[in-house]
């Protein structure tokens, strides 16, 4: 029988070649996740099927992932709570799984990091946007595979895989090629592996497979501006900012913190009114446009952000087809992260009254994670003349000075803490005092001299004053040591041992440049602790709280009509002259790789032969005093942090101290 073929056909088919067009059109990946993926409840505040009303500013950077884009590379540059995993990192995976499968490696700070991203974000998102048939699991095992395509850190699916590694271990960059490489957290990974190079070396490696359709997504919160890892892949980039409309004159503008004049005047931004005491009025906090002067509040980014776009701010990108992009939770929508919860914060960091850093790494990690930008390390260094000019009159070596307490901070010294310094002929130890906002007072500091490489001698000396030295104060309230920590970098097992002799409130320690996530100190990990038969040690950052104390000597200048700055410090008047000049046996100093000739990081150095005992026992007490608070805190107090408020309250009851009338 023959097919008869009318015009009717003849023109179908016309019509249908007319459609074909000369590249083949992807789906947006955006679309894909709105159309597929559904939140669970568990790990959002607004679960149900996706949408980017949330954060409607990564949608055009998720698009740049189709695959028919001509962008290679993206860097973001971004503050915290941004929802950036979940809208950003997530639906880049979810379309390279479910509508373009590829090759995917997911790179994470470590492997702990790695485990909890795709056991709590990816695998419930498989399962909540109906993939979970893609992936090879128990059925390619039962076939008699001798691994299931499905584990903790790798999803095999039609087309393609995906591996969870960690930065940390170099094997993880071998043996498999990539077409899409998401790296998230860039700053929080070490600069270079060890014998194996840079992990943006590495990463970029594993995709010469795909030499012209490969693509890359270098994320994080910077840190400092000289290291900043994601800093420096945003500056290569197009540098892009997202502009929002004002409500009222509709100027696209980019939503910053502080905008000013040429005379250094704020114009713009995030501005409050202010209480008597200078506490910020949250119900006052609203942005100011910097052209028209029209006041928005909160709740009106639901009008305005929907509303923006990204634009570059460079031309040029160094870098040809990098986009780079820079975010802030300035944008974030209402009902997420707002500029009330900002201000509060800003209030912790900044002296609003004096206009001036109050607490340097509290500024630090603002700068980082809520404006989304790296900070500025500078070096630094404590001059004798600023020292000296905290030495107290009326104030005696040895003896409390609750009298002038009362009148400078409003409260009595609450508690005494003492520091030790081991050298090789040397112990010195310093005592200081802490009134209730952590002003500190230098009760006394002297050397105990004799080898400390014995067993006896200076160590039975040391045991002996920290047993029974009782400092009176002029109000007749008596005060023991309540807690002591010993450097233990030299002459450790001495160390140990003297230690060991006390059932509680005597520690070792031992200095670190910098402790992960800016913490004080942390305790030795169990195997070490194990290993060298003590219940507790810890390691103290030595950089944050130098930078601490650098902060309250050189930058704190103290009105004698109004009460102490937090940490202010104060000296007996019959300290010498070389006391205080141990405070500038240091400088802050960068350190530079020498076969590379990048910054490395900023640190604080001792000059050639100059004595800095004073320095470095003033570390050991602040970190005492803040291991012992956060030890009341959290077994007297019932608080599962730190809390220096609840802390100083429950101090100035007298816990800490005899008073006159139980004396």
């Amino acid at each position: 029988m023959e097919t008869q073929i009318t015009n009717n056909d003849i023109d179908f088919l016309i019509d249908q070649f007319k459609l074909v067009t000369d590249k083949r059109v992807f789906k947006l990946p955006s679309d894909y996740a709105e159309e597929v993926r559904y939140l669970d409840k568990e790990l959002t505040p607004f679960p149900g099927k996706f949408s980017f009303d949330k954060a409607p500013f990564f949608r055009e950077i998720v698009d740049l992932f189709a695959p028919d884009n001509p962008t290679r590379k993206v860097a973001l540059l971004k503050g915290n709570q941004m929802a950036a995993t979940t809208s950003l990192l997530e639906p880049i995976i979810l379309y390279n799984i479910g509508c373009n499968p590829n090759p995917i490696m997911l790179v994470e700070p470590d492997e702990d990091m790695a485990e909890q991203a795709m056991n709590t974000k990816v695998d419930r998102m498989i399962d909540a946007s109906g993939l979970r048939g893609l992936i090879f699991g128990q059925s390619r095992k039962a076939a008699g595979a001798k691994n299931t395509g499905d584990t903790k850190l790798k999803k095999e699916f039609p087309g393609g895989y995906l591996h969870a590694v960690s930065a940390k271990t170099p094997k993880s960059f071998r043996n498999f090629s990539y077409k899409i490489i998401l790296v998230d957290e860039l700053d929080a990974m070490p600069d270079v592996l060890k014998n194996e190079g840079t992990v943006i070396g590495l990463c970029q490696a594993r995709a010469d497979a795909y030499p012209n359709s490969s693509k890359f997504l270098f994320q994080s919160t910077p840190t400092t501006e000289q290291g900043s890892k994601v800093y420096q892949q945003y500056l290569l980039g197009t540098q892009e900012k997202y502009m929002v409309p004002c409500k009222y004159c509709g100027t696209f503008q980019e939503l910053e913190w502080f905008v000013q004049d040429e005379g250094k005047n704020q114009i713009g931004g995030i501005v409050w009114e202010n209480d008597e005491n200078y506490q910020p009025i949250l119900e006052t906090v609203a942005y100011k446009c910097p052209h028209c002067g029209g006041l928005m509040k909160n709740y009106d980014k639901a009008e305005i952000i929907p509303k923006g776009k990204w634009v570059p701010s460079v031309e040029k990108p160094k870098e040809p087809g990098t986009r780079s992009f820079h975010i802030s939770p300035i944008y974030n929508m209402p009902g997420l992260y707002s500029w009330e919860k900002m201000v509060a914060q800003w209030s912790l960091c900044w002296d609003i009254k004096n206009n001036r850093v109050k607490d340097k790494d509290a500024y630090r990690v603002f700068r980082n994670l809520k404006q989304g930008l790296p900070f500025r390390e500078m070096n630094e260094q404590i001059r004798y003349e600023k020292v000296v000019l905290h030495r107290r009159f009326g104030f005696i070596r040895g003896q409390v000075p609750n009298q002038l307490a009362l009148t400078d901070t409003g409260s009595k010294v609450c508690i005494v803490v003492c520091g030790v310094d081991v050298q090789k002929n040397n112990l010195f130890v310093d005592v200081k005092g802490f009134s209730a906002n952590g002003a500190t007072w230098t009760l006394d500091f002297f050397s105990i001299d004799g080898p400390t490489e014995a067993f006896d001698g200076v160590w039975d000396k040391l045991s002996d004053y920290i047993n029974n030295k009782v400092f009176e104060s002029d109000t007749g309230d008596k005060y023991r040591i309540a807690i002591t920590l010993v450097d233990s970098g030299h002459y450790t097992d001495y160390v140990y041992a003297f230690v060991a002799r006390f059932s509680s409130g005597v520690y070792a320690s031992k200095g670190m440049d910098w402790i992960q996530n800016g913490e004080s100190y942390k305790v030795f990990n169990r195997a070490t602790l194990d290993r060298i038969g003590l219940p507790l040690a810890y390691h103290v950052n030595t950089g944050k709280l130098k930078d601490r104390i650098s902060s309250s000597l050189n930058l704190l200048m103290w009105n004698t009509n109004e009460m102490q700055p937090d940490w202010y410090p104060n000296f007996a008047e019959d300290f010498r002259d070389d006391y205080f000049k141990m405070f500038e046996a240091e400088e802050k100093v960068e350190v530079i790789d020498k076969a590379t000739n990048k910054w490395i990081k900023t640190v604080w150095r001792a000059k050639f032969n100059a004595p800095n005992h004073g320095f470095d026992t003033y570390v050991y007490c602040l970190a005492a005093l803040e291991i012992f608070a956060d030890d009341i805190c959290r077994n007297d107090l019932g608080i599962n942090w730190c809390d220096w408020k609840s802390f100083w309250a429950y101090a100035k009851t007298g816990a800490f101290y005899i008073k006159k009338d139980a004396a």
